[in-house]
């Protein structure tokens, strides 16, 4: 603990990014959503039939049946796809637009839009209190005002927009235009030779005549009957950039029933007559589209049943039966926006301050490599707003929370710039600091009086400089040796605690490996596998000449070992009572690593058979070894490693099996909750003793995961689980993941703590950690490690200033591994606006996201999953309602519009909704296991977890692709899945490897060894991917080091075959496909849009 001056704190890390889910600059974005257009049908509802699928525009190839047995349609792209017009059938239409029919009579029609990856970076800032010292650049170029490189160049608009609206009104066009289109049911206009509107090619547009902010005109995909030259739709050409900030739309023929939820509601708010209102904000981009068909069976996106491709239950999307003055046009999903990772090649430089000014970061799983200007990069603190807004009821306005994600200990890539150690000297009282508020000394303080004094940006004292720190002014007011401390000049710096910052010497590196021992484990050879990776761990131990070690078995009883002085043999101590565990102090039990190394692995290699005998009771005292485990550390602190193969039911904390059969979706899931209340106050006494427990379970069935995660998320501790275990397949990683444990970047007994500047104050934080009754401001952890996160929750106090800027700085008191004792400060500077949509310019996704998935998980235990679903969809409703209200009111009301920054702000809910969390027919300790990931991980662990990385290996494996690159990831969608291809779907936890049934029998003898597909699903049990000699296997090895390595976690991969769970659980992961999960990406799209009208009216 510090003392009572006040120490630092912090907590948690993300691991390595992966691939990003898209590219984004790092130029001020615009503050435009984009606006995906649905045209509304020129003839009442009633006399119009056929829904998302049916015709496809002319000059589109034909619907087909994918090589999966997937819905009719070309295979989905990374990119975004055009859709040609088809003349002659309803309202006119843009060249790559349609307009879908509207369900006959009315009928459930189906949601769909469309979204992007965020972009952009911040724009200027106020200098505030002072900014850092600016050092010279080094990309070699000025930053524009606008984008990186100058500012977009108008470019008057070609053709006239609209058609969306009835009786030819424009659907998205600028106030005042000609009826864009022709005549109802007359062919859509182009000008001959006109490009396709393909994509977001060159420089936006000067504004339309009514647009607001007198941007960039509205991109219209199904807009009317002209559009500007070189397209506005889809994705950039290739070797173009696309332009930032676009809002994203969808034209609705009036809100379209939502799919799986409420009736339709009859007589809703009636399509724009007459005048189709002003169009979207600048750089929209929309896209044509209508309600699913009622009567049509599939759906966009949804599989065929089990036994014909894809399980899922779909039918394939029918086509229309309209009559002749009506339409039906299909729609691509390949043109609403997606996560699409770019090639492992496009590595984003990002420079935290640009021209004093801080950047929106990129996303949190791409790869980019950080430049400290100044403030914190994002891998150590990201907030969900990068521009804060100037008062509460602003915020409540934007209905986005404010708070900041902290990773005191991220991982950061060998290309970053390295963080700093500072040593001040034991002659002096640690770093400088405040002395009012006891804030950190930061690049933001500004010197007075000629050095003399400094002023504390974040309480606004003036304080006197510490004479053996004091330097003389330069004439620019900064200090002479700004460049020279790291602390002045670096967002993010260690600093060497003194002994002020100590209560005593730094904790050794202990660590005391609890193992399974019952029948039940010997036999599933869960013992021999564990026993085998703590000793080959025990070689890699982190400074081992201050390590200690202790081992412990358990069955019904608890066997400890002992190594006396001088003897090479331990000798085993049993504690027989496991109601009232103890730790005998006849011997020691836990000793020197380096003096004992070869005795403990001896050990280790003889428990598998002194515990092989027939005849012993299947009983397990896990409970009681775990709290035997914690008293043997009691005295120096350490982490405990846990073991667990059976259900603990004897001894200390037994748990019982707890059914969940029957239960229903609005029942409350209190079989979330723990079901021993003893768990919690052992857990807290085992973090105020600084033990960490880490809980592995090598199970093959129920092993009440809500129970046993009490005591990894209260101490700082790490939950693992291989159910059901296999030795084969799963050794390997129980070898990486505790290897990982032991050397990845952690600390030990920290106390962190997140400060704010005046006007805003950390209200609460979220997180694996204990709070102490006593210090609500700090958080304790017994062990902080790079796989751990923890928000903090801001609000304001007062009203802050425009164009200055606020600061959160989060400094964390902790012990290095080889017994140092160091403060990590990470400092943020972040301006304030006064403006709704300066407050979405800065949206950060991916912070946003994980304050979703974490308020989603707190909920669940004890609450029901209808409840948390319609949080969550209500939650992004709120946003987009108030991203329409405040910055697009002058858009069509037919019209999705969608922030630029939070495109996949819906997509990654509906992940949410399909996710292990929140669906319907899953174990409870998968829900449970879910639940702790995301009250533990880090953004950038988070966002895989949600949208998988899917990735075709039949090009590599059959030598047309370079094995050394990882390929782009592919759409979410059975759709895209080809004929006898082969797939890999990983999200850095698990990897599906994927086969279709008419895979080349060549192939998969040489991945397998088996001579056919029909043959490798006759295998029985698990098949085991092993190294053999043929090029196809060494290919596919080598792509699963890379990426493990990228993600930085082993990820347990299973084959997947006809008919097995692993199969099942490869297409459930395709959460863009309408399934048992859930309704499709583009159904979802429609109910959002449609929930946001009933709340604007």
């Amino acid at each position: 603990m510090p003392p009572p001056g006040g120490a630092p704190q912090g907590y948690g890390a993300p691991r390595p990014p992966g691939p990003p889910p898209g590219p984004m600059g790092m130029g001020p974005p615009s503050s435009a959503g984009m606006p995906i257009n649905m045209p509304n049908m020129s003839g009442p509802p009633s006399t119009v039939s056929g829904g998302l699928a049916g015709i496809p525009p002319a000059g589109m190839m034909a619907p087909r049946v994918s090589a999966s047995g997937g819905m009719p349609g070309g295979p989905l792209g990374p990119g975004m796809q055009q859709m040609g017009g088809q003349p002659g059938m309803g309202p006119p239409q843009g060249p790559g637009g349609m307009h879908a029919a509207a369900p006959q009579g009315g009928g459930m029609g189906g949601p769909m839009g469309g979204m992007g990856a965020p972009q952009g970076a911040g724009g200027p800032m106020g200098s505030g209190m002072g900014g850092p010292p600016r050092p010279p650049s080094t990309s070699g170029r000025a930053p524009g005002p606008g984008m990186m490189g100058g500012p977009p160049q108008p470019q008057p608009m070609m053709g006239a927009p609209g058609g969306g609206g009835p009786m030819g009104a424009p659907g998205g066009g600028g106030r005042g235009m000609p009826m864009g289109g022709g005549p109802m049911g007359g062919p859509s206009a182009r000008a001959p030779g006109a490009p396709p509107m393909g994509g977001l090619g060159g420089p936006p547009m000067g504004a339309p005549m009514g647009a607001p902010g007198g941007g960039p005109p509205p991109m219209m995909m199904g807009g009317g009957g002209g559009g500007p030259p070189g397209g506005m739709m889809g994705g950039p050409p290739p070797g173009m950039r696309a332009p930032m900030g676009g809002p994203t739309g969808m034209n609705l023929g009036g809100p379209p029933p939502m799919m799986g939820g409420p009736p339709p509601i009859m007589g809703g708010p009636p399509p724009m007559m007459g005048g189709g209102g002003m169009g979207p904000p600048p750089g929209a981009m929309g896209m044509g589209m209508g309600p699913p068909s009622h009567g049509g069976g599939g759906g966009m996106g949804m599989p065929p049943p089990p036994g014909h491709g894809p399980p899922g239950g779909g039918a394939h999307a029918q086509g229309p039966t309209a009559s002749s003055n009506s339409s039906s046009q299909r729609i691509d999903p390949a043109s609403i926006p997606r996560p699409v990772a770019p090639s492992s090649s496009g590595v984003i430089e990002f420079a935290t301050r640009v021209s004093g000014s801080s950047c929106n970061p990129p996303p949190a799983a791409s790869r980019f490599v950080v430049r400290d200007r100044g403030s914190a990069g994002p891998r150590y603190m990201r907030s969900t707003l990068s521009q804060v807004p100037c008062s509460a009821d602003l915020t409540a306005q934007g209905a986005m929370p404010l708070s900041v994600m902290v990773c005191p200990l991220a991982l950061p890539e060998p290309d970053d710039d390295q963080l700093p150690v500072v040593d001040m000297g034991e002659l002096v009282c640690g770093p400088v600091r405040c002395t009012r508020c006891k804030a950190y000394m930061n690049p933001y303080m500004r010197f007075m009086s000629s050095g003399k004094t400094f002023v504390c940006n974040f309480c606004g004292t003036s304080n006197a400089t510490p004479d053996h720190y004091f330097c003389h002014l330069g004439p620019d007011g900064q200090r002479r040796d700004a460049y020279e401390r790291a602390e002045l000049s670096r967002g993010s710096v260690e600093f060497v605690a003194t002994k002020d910052y100590m209560i005593r010497t730094p904790m050794p590196n202990s660590h005391f490996f609890a193992i399974e021992a019952t029948p039940s484990a010997v036999a599933s050879g869960a013992t021999a596998s564990v026993c085998a990776c703590v000793a080959k761990v025990l070689d890699a131990m982190p400074a081992p000449e201050r390590s200690q070690v202790g081992i412990a078995t358990f069955d019904s009883s608890v066997h400890f070992y002992s190594l006396r002085p001088g003897s090479t043999q331990p000798h085993m101590l049993i504690m027989g009572n496991a109601s009232e565990p103890f730790v005998p102090d006849s011997a020691p039990v836990i000793v020197p690593l380096a003096e004992h190394k070869e005795a403990l692995q001896a050990l280790l290699e003889a428990i598998p058979g002194m515990f092989g005998a027939p005849g012993r009771t299947n009983e397990c005292a896990g409970g009681a070894a775990i709290e035997a485990a914690v008293s043997a550390l009691s005295a120096t602190g350490g982490k405990v490693h846990a073991f667990l193969c059976t259900l603990p039911t004897s001894g200390l904390h037994p748990l019982k099996l707890r059914d969940s059969a029957g239960l229903k979706e609005g029942d409350k899931l209190n079989v979330l909750n723990t079901q021993d209340g003893t768990l919690h106050p052992f857990a807290s006494k085992a973090a105020d003793l600084q033990v960490c427990i880490d809980v592995s379970l090598l199970a093959q069935g129920y092993m009440d995961v809500a129970s046993l995660s009490v005591l990894t998320t209260s101490t700082g501790g790490t939950l693992y689980q291989y159910t059901p275990f296999s030795p084969a397949l799963d050794h390997d990683q129980v070898l990486n993941d505790l290897k990982w444990n032991v050397v990845r970047p952690q600390g030990n007994e920290a106390v962190m703590r997140v400060r704010a500047s005046t006007g805003i104050m950390v209200d609460s934080y979220q997180g694996a950690f204990v709070r102490s009754p006593g210090a609500m401001t700090d958080v304790y952890l017994p062990a902080i490690d790079c796989d751990k996160a923890v928000i903090a929750h801001v609000r304001h106090v007062d009203k802050l200033s425009a164009g200055a800027d606020c600061y959160l700085q989060a400094a964390l008191l902790y012990s290095t591994v080889d017994g140092h004792r160091r403060i990590r400060v990470h400092t943020i500077a972040m301006p304030v606006v006064d403006s709704v949509s300066a407050m979405f310019k800065g949206a950060d996704l991916d912070a946003q996201t994980m304050v979703l998935t974490r308020r989603c998980a707190a909920n669940l235990p004890g609450g029901s999953l209808a409840a948390c679903r319609e949080a969550v969809t209500s939650g992004i409703v709120a946003t987009l309602a108030a991203y329409r209200k405040y910055c697009a009111s002058q858009s069509s009301a037919v019209q999705l519009i969608l922030p630029e920054a939070l495109k996949l702000l819906p997509l990654y809910a509906l992940s949410t909704l399909k996710g292990p969390g929140l669906r319907d027919g899953v174990r409870l300790d998968d829900r449970s296991m879910w639940a702790a990931a995301m009250m533990s991980f880090p953004a950038a662990r988070v966002s895989p977890l949600l949208y998988a990385r899917l990735l075709p290996l039949r090009p590599m494996l059959d030598g047309a692709q370079d094995a050394d690159e990882i390929s782009d990831g592919m759409v979410l969608s059975s759709e895209g899945l080809e004929q006898g291809g082969v797939y890999l779907l990983e999200n850095g936890a698990d990897a599906l490897l994927h086969m279709d049934k008419l895979v080349s029998p060549e192939l998969v003898h040489a991945l397998t060894g088996a001579g056919s597909y029909e043959e490798l699903c006759r295998v029985p049990g698990p098949v085991v991917l092993l190294p053999r000699e043929e090029r196809a296997s060494r290919a596919l090895q080598d792509l699963l080091v890379k990426v493990r390595m990228n993600r930085s976690s082993f990820g347990r991969l299973r084959v997947t075959r006809k008919g097995d769970p692993h199969e099942a659980a490869f297409f459930t992961s395709l959460v863009e496909d309408r399934s048992s999960s859930g309704m499709s990406y583009v159904e979802y799209l429609c109910q959002v849009h449609r929930l946001i009208q009933l709340k604007m009216n």
